[in-house]
């Protein structure tokens, strides 16, 4: 997985209907560091996320925050991701700042964030300002910042995290998109494993001038990686400006009536692929909150109630824990490393780049898969692994079930988003520039060669000449569009692009030989993707409310003396209870001494859980399969 060079997704200018693009979108330094320099941000983010979610919970109950009161905090984390993403997308699209769209609002994302976090790591200092320290009016002060620290971080990494996303796909052409949203889930994955060691080490130990508790050293490492991070990415990245008209600034109501519209204007694809992420993320969901608590329930159940006293049973069955998500977190940055070079390449320049490096004539032999295919194949690895956490009733069969679920994260982490990027620069173009992914869906379907499938391209709307000479893809396939099947495929082509292109008159448009569509430059989606990332976003929080009223169901049924609270606190696209995140020994712990231990036998609520998982995870992947033979219907007509 290597970076390539920064390509320019644009013209230099552009109209639209509220004013004119100016600039180019590309990134700065060497081409095999535009990649890494574009997707740094995330690694920041994640790391964020694991400090926060794996120190937030035990230090609540610590302070003596009550179970209500922490289910209202751990409503920060689906409230910020339903409101705060598709807000602030709709926000960057609209920003008119010579900075650019997405970078002023990630910085100032980062900076308020970085605050939060430090208010987190020190609010017992800050009360003490207020209050003497020790009195109830500092505890209940302290309990209070607190709870505004953890509300302030959720919703402003989440702004942060969108931004970071929506910068991805404005930046990169739809050949790249998959390769940079690797590069994205690598980053993430690298956050897991970081967030993993730093909170089991003596932090206080190695920098005592931070602070004098583990927290607070933390949090101060947490801020540092994400400003720097986020200003790497502003510095390496240059976005095309919105210049200002005479256009009025949208109200909130406004900003919220354009984000319902786009919804209901949602390309096909798009709405699939949402639909898609709502059942796959039902069933990540319990992973993310329960894999720790699972593992050390096993063990528990394996031994006598006179074995050890409760301290030294919670203390390994947190070291299990960990462990497991430990090795899940490793074959995840493996996963994102490995797994792309067996996507297929839709960039036939990128295949005759390698065979003059005299390696594409071997690696060429090689088997590729079409994105939706892989990602198809992660939905039913992971639900046979749900599947199979009902009947494992060993340490380290249910070890080596949450390590499996490591690869099908780190597809869950790419692949949607490679193919959300895809399908808004590939229905926002008029003309197509670039080989349509529909084509490589039926070559995994039909065993197309590759080299067509690299070099065939769509008719666009507006023109009904085919693809490059000799290579015209009806002929190929024997097939002729009836009158009726050809005006079924403008309509759909019609949902991709809002309204007809506007035709600029030549006394007007000077040197700019082109129609403009209604959002710019002909690229009508590609002007919203903040606010479609963060309608997608939606589709990925709403389980989390399901399965916590489902979780609650079924622990009071099966299992009353458990709470719901003990599982993590995610966050909305990356929840910190991902693998190798919410792995520090003491919050597992500390959430596990919550909990009377568990008698042998009987019914695992949690294994329950995991197999409705696993049901949700096959109902993903029979609609992945659909959305593979609509596409491919779609093409053949």
């Amino acid at each position: 997985m290597t970076g390539t060079s920064g390509i320019i997704l644009a013209d230099e200018d552009g109209i639209i209907e509220r004013g004119q693009w100016a600039g180019v979108a590309r990134v700065l330094g060497p081409p095999w560091a535009r990649l890494p320099s574009l997707t740094v941000g995330l690694l920041g983010v994640q790391v964020l996320w694991s400090v926060e979610m794996s120190y937030a919970s035990p230090y609540l109950v610590s302070l003596g925050l009550s179970k209500s009161g922490m289910a209202a905090v751990f409503l920060a984390g689906p409230l910020s991701g339903l409101i705060v993403q598709p807000l602030i997308g709709v926000l960057a699209d609209n920003s008119r700042s010579r900075f650019g769209r997405r970078r002023p609002l990630i910085l100032a994302g980062a900076v308020l964030c970085s605050c939060a976090t430090l208010l987190l790591g020190y609010t017992k200092s800050v009360a003490s300002l207020f209050a003497p320290s020790g009195s109830p009016t500092h505890n209940v002060f302290t309990i209070w910042l607190a709870v505004l620290a953890i509300y302030c971080i959720d919703f402003s990494i989440n702004a942060v995290q969108a931004l970071d996303r929506a910068l991805l796909v404005d930046t990169l052409p739809t050949s790249e998109q998959p390769s940079g949203n690797a590069w994205a889930a690598c980053m993430l994955a690298i956050g897991s494993v970081v967030g993993f060691y730093v909170g089991n080490i003596n932090l206080p130990a190695l920098f005592p001038f931070l602070g004098n508790v583990q927290l607070e050293v933390v949090t101060v490492i947490a801020s540092f990686l994400l400003v720097g991070t986020q200003l790497w990415t502003a510095w390496s990245v240059k976005e095309r400006i919105l210049l200002a008209t005479h256009t009025p600034a949208k109200t909130l109501r406004q900003e919220m009536v354009e984000i319902w519209h786009t919804f209901r204007h949602l390309p096909r694809i798009i709405y699939r692929i949402c639909i898609i992420q709502f059942f796959s993320w039902i069933a990540w969901f319990p992973v993310l909150f329960y894999t720790s608590l699972y593992i050390g329930e096993l063990y528990k159940r394996s031994l006598s109630d006179t074995f050890a006293d409760d301290a030294d049973v919670d203390a390994e069955a947190t070291r299990l824990g960990s462990r497991a998500l430990f090795y899940s977190a490793l074959v995840s940055l493996i996963a994102n490393t490995v797994a792309p070079a067996f996507v297929r390449h839709r960039d036939p320049e990128a295949r005759e780049s390698m065979i003059r490096r005299g390696i594409g004539r071997w690696w060429a032999k090689v088997p590729r898969v079409h994105l939706a295919t892989l990602w198809a194949f992660s939905h039913a690895v992971f639900a046979s692994c749900m599947c199979a956490t009902y009947f494992t009733t060993s340490i380290s069969g249910a070890t080596v079930v949450m390590t499996i679920t490591g690869f099908c994260w780190a597809i869950t982490q790419w692949v949607p988003f490679a193919l959300l990027a895809e399908a808004i620069l590939s229905h926002s173009s008029p003309t197509p520039t670039r080989p349509d992914s529909a084509h490589e869906l039926v070559g995994d379907l039909e065993g197309l060669n590759a080299d067509d499938s690299d070099n065939t391209e769509l008719t666009p709307i507006h023109s009904r000449s085919h693809t490059r000479p000799g290579r015209n893809f009806e002929e190929e396939q024997g097939l002729a569009e009836s009158d009726r099947e050809r005006i079924e495929r403008e309509e759909r082509r019609l949902l991709f692009q809002e309204g007809s292109n506007k035709h600029i008159p030549e006394d007007e448009e000077g040197d700019e030989r082109r129609t403009f569509s209604r959002h710019g430059t002909g690229r009508g989606l590609s002007a919203q993707a903040g606010a479609i990332l963060g309608i997608h976003n939606i589709f990925i929080v709403i389980p989390q409310f399901l399965v916590t009223g489902l979780s609650s169901l079924i622990f009071a049924l099966f299992d009353p003396e458990k709470s719901v609270l003990h599982g993590h606190h995610p966050g909305s696209t990356l929840p910190a209870g991902a693998p190798g995140n919410g792995t520090v020994a003491a919050s597992v712990s500390m959430r596990m001494q919550l909990n009377k231990r568990e008698e042998t036998g009987g019914p695992n609520a949690i294994a329950m859980i995991f197999w409705l998982g696993g049901v949700a995870s096959v109902v993903a992947f029979v609609l992945t399969c659909r959305l593979v033979r609509e596409e491919r219907r779609t093409l053949l007509g």
